[in-house]
């Protein structure tokens, strides 16, 4: 067993190099002023610290992490909970994330393969940077810690009911992380693998009673989206949206909203609604419009299955690439103001690496290594089958690191016995696979990064720096929508409708279903007293989202005014 001594070192060694990167970035953009999912976080969380915990709306995003989040908001003043306390209380998290993955390499491997993984996981970087974001990936790589070690638990233990224990940490887990429910059947599938011996009656009660755990608070949270009419939906509303995000002629294995330039949470789900309203002809349920979404994609697939195949192995080698896919935060821009995230830490493409090595060295133990395996593949799976940020296979990096601890493990087995070569062999290894992937040195993603500040300055009300961050993402993406459509919004709020009209114009060119575009067009075109191509303009972006109030506020405006003229 792993001693004391060793323990309490690397669970500190874990809370205190995150708590450097906090302090590095503390006062850094993204960390203190949030932006898009961390944004609506916060706000989420306020409303229900402030008495809204029911919310009057089926969830669109999984619903467990701003709950949590209002919990902290409620215990301490908002002023020093926003969002200081929050990152304190999610490093809290990640350090007893650590302890469980240390059992449960304990379990496994023993006690040199269990301190070898909790060396890594207090030195995987990619940890420190989402664990001071106000992001629910902190808790859910926590989550899948607990899971396994319990997973594990449950294996070696005579009493069924630890399977409700597993059955309970998923749904958590699903309520952090969608996906999850996905992954469900292979941890059904682990119950009848372990039922040798013991008889069907068995492995039937642990899976009823894994099941039972599982299905309890997702039916809370199913009664509460039906009674908001949403219909059945255990989790939230946006799993049709994102698999057709995932999986339509155009994906690339990437995030792209459904209408360009409104990325953010509210919008995705309004935009989702109105599209497909407008496909059916009729108002639709959160769970119909999800079902929508879904048939969709389903459809396309089976018209094009070469397509979409050839699309899944896209997906598949950016989901085990050693890029750091970005959502609003781009990993490797925090690096520039964070000098420990520039330390030569584990990334995944090592902890890939190394997971493969210690697979090999394993081989004839796989049987025993089940419930990782499976764990990872369901969770591969799962995230492929929709689209790909770094954020999303984040959880999947605890069992690499279960089976990357292993060639450090066998290395100090090495060192034990005295043989000097097979040691120093190991080390080369292990040192190689760590260090080769930080040679390509990826830059950080420009156009991103100075989107988002532009965004940021926007909301503080620094409109000249806002626009300085605007042109320079133009300058590295020259073809960026939402840049382009929101120094138009700058040009038309300081009266340059000229120049506001220029940008609109482009922005209609590079989206012409955007109705944004279309409605800030004829708003610049009817201050310029263009009245014709205004109404054309503004009839176009009602067409394309009859629920655009700016365009149909116009429209009136501009309707009232040929009344006037009329003699």
């Amino acid at each position: 067993m792993l001693s004391r001594r060793s323990l309490f070192a690397l669970l500190a060694a874990t809370a205190l190099l995150r708590l450097a990167h906090l302090f590095a970035v503390r006062d850094a953009p993204f960390v203190g002023q949030l932006a898009l999912d961390s944004q609506e976080y916060d706000r989420w969380a306020r409303a229900i610290a402030a008495g809204d915990w029911l919310g009057s709306a089926p969830f669109f995003q999984a619903p467990l992490y701003p709950y949590l989040v209002a919990v902290v908001y409620r215990l301490v003043p908002l002023a020093a909970a926003a969002p200081l306390s929050v990152y304190l209380l999610q490093i809290a998290v990640a350090v007893l994330g650590c302890w469980a993955l240390i059992r449960a390499a304990e379990a496994l491997a023993g006690p040199r393969a269990a301190g070898a993984t909790g060396l890594l996981f207090a030195l995987y970087t990619p940890f420190w940077f989402y664990d001071v974001q106000l992001l629910k990936e902190s808790f859910a790589v926590s989550a899948v810690c607990l899971l396994l070690f319990l997973l594990l638990k449950a294996r070696a233990s005579e009493r069924p009911s630890v399977w409700f224990a597993v059955g309970l940490v998923g749904a958590f887990l699903a309520l952090l992380r969608e996906n999850m429910l996905l992954v469900a059947p292979f941890l059904l599938l682990l119950t009848w693998r372990e039922r040798t011996g013991k008889g069907w009656l068995f492995a039937l009660r642990r899976c009823g009673l894994l099941l039972l755990g599982l299905t309890l608070p997702l039916l809370v949270v199913a009664s509460r989206n039906a009674a908001l009419g949403g219909g059945f939906l255990p989790t939230t509303s946006q799993g049709g949206v994102n698999f057709w995000i995932g999986n339509n002629p155009s994906a690339d294995g990437t995030y792209r909203p459904l209408v360009p330039g409104k990325q953010v949470p509210s919008y995705e789900r309004e935009g989702a609604r109105i599209l497909a309203e407008q496909a059916v002809g009729r108002p639709l349920a959160a769970d119909e419009v999800s079902g929508y979404w879904l048939r969709r994609a389903l459809s396309w697939a089976s018209a094009e299955p070469i397509a979409f195949v050839r699309l899944q192995f896209t997906k598949l080698g950016l989901y085990w690439s050693g890029y750091e896919w970005p959502d609003a935060v781009d990993y490797y821009w925090m690096k520039t103001i964070s000098w420990p995230l520039r330390l030569p830490g584990l990334e995944w493409s090592a902890a890939a690496l190394l997971a493969l090595w210690g697979l090999l060295l394993e081989r004839r133990r796989l049987a025993l290594w089940s419930p990782v395996l499976l764990f990872e593949l369901g969770w591969m799976l799962s995230v492929v089958a929709f689209f790909v940020f770094s954020r999303y296979r984040l959880p999947a990096v605890p069992g690499l690191l279960l089976l990357a601890a292993i060639p450090l493990a066998r290395a100090s087995e090495a060192f034990a016995r005295g043989d000097r070569r097979q040691t120093g062999a190991m080390f080369a290894g292990v040192a190689i696979l760590w260090l080769a992937p930080h040679l390509p040195g990826y830059p950080p993603r420009t156009e991103l990064v100075h989107f988002n500040l532009g965004r940021l300055a926007e909301e503080r009300g620094d409109l000249a720096d806002a626009a300085a961050h605007y042109e320079r993402t133009l300058a590295a993406d020259p073809a960026n929508f939402s840049a382009t459509l929101n120094l138009g919004n700058l040009a038309a709020r300081a009266g340059d409708y000229a120049a506001a009209r220029s940008r609109f114009e482009a922005a209609v060119a590079l989206s012409p279903d955007s109705d944004d575009a279309h409605a800030n067009l004829g708003g610049a075109l009817l201050a310029l007293g263009e009245r014709a191509a205004a109404e054309r303009e503004l009839a176009r972006a009602l067409e394309l989202n009859p629920e655009n109030r700016f365009a149909r506020h116009n429209l009136e405006v501009l309707k009232a005014r040929a009344l006037q003229t009329v003699p």
